[in-house]
């Protein structure tokens, strides 16, 4: 499904432009995964980079970045734009399954986790073969996006950093046994990191002025932030919402050179 780095750029871009702001706001909603400011149980299982706090390869851009949730939070409101804990942010690369699809898949079968994870160990001892030289890849800021429920900054991997990625993406979505345990690829990759979700949307808020405080904000990280991810290592985590995101010594992981 990913297509070429071309696309990925094209499409990533568009995403970010603050010319399309103002289309984007117009379609934000609260999000379900948090309510009166606490996350809701939200339970699954993804591939992600270590959360910030675990990451000791990337302190000045997760710096950068917090200063950036603070800025959005106080000039947006903590009402209605809520911020996420620093220390739970990461990278996604894959993700796996989440939610009521993950219950009902523990439900029919009590062993699931224990196959995902004997599955995705195989997987990744496959991926150690195809990426062994491998240097860490980078990543580059290109700027805020408005999602539905959610605020991130979007990224843009180097064009030698984007076929490493998507091929573990390949190995993840078309392994027969990934797919019997009702697992499939549901979104074209698009690397971001959540910076926070909205919350309380009043009908009568100033989306021209929302607009307006995050092209502020859009043009202050492009211009005086750590613009570049170093990505050096990624594993298997399970999360129990959208802040915790917990793993074992003995889970999949790749740390590359």
């Amino acid at each position: 499904m990913d297509g070429n780095y071309q696309s990925y750029v094209n499409r990533v871009v568009q995403m970010t432009l603050p010319a399309n702001y103002k289309q984007q706001l117009k379609n934000i909603q609260s999000s379900p995964k948090f309510i009166n400011g606490k996350p809701v149980d939200f339970p699954g299982f993804s591939i992600i980079t270590p959360p910030s706090t675990e990451d000791n390869y990337n302190k000045n851009f997760y710096d950068s970045l917090r200063g950036f949730k603070y800025r959005l939070m106080e000039d947006l409101g903590h009402n209605f734009f809520l911020g996420l804990p620093s220390e739970s942010f990461h990278l996604t690369l894959a993700d796996l399954i989440w939610d009521k699809t993950y219950l009902n898949a523990v439900k029919e079968n009590p062993n699931f986790d224990n196959i995902l994870l004997s599955e995705v160990n195989k997987i990744f001892q496959e991926y150690q073969s195809f990426v062994t030289d491998a240097q860490s890849l980078e990543l580059e800021v290109i700027g805020l996006s408005i999602f539905p429920r959610a605020i991130a900054v979007c990224l843009a991997p180097t064009e030698s950093s984007y076929e490493p990625i998507v091929k573990l993406r390949q190995l993840i979505y078309q392994n027969e046994q990934i797919m019997k345990l009702g697992i499939e690829q549901h979104y074209d990759f698009a690397a971001h990191v959540t910076l926070g979700y909205f919350d309380k949307i009043d009908d009568n808020i100033d989306l021209a002025k929302v607009e307006s405080i995050i092209k502020d904000v859009n043009d202050l990280w492009i211009e005086n932030s750590a613009n570049v991810f170093q990505l050096k290592q990624f594993e298997l985590r399970k999360f129990t919402n959208m802040i915790n995101y917990i793993r074992q010594p003995e889970w999949a992981t790749i740390t590359l050179n």
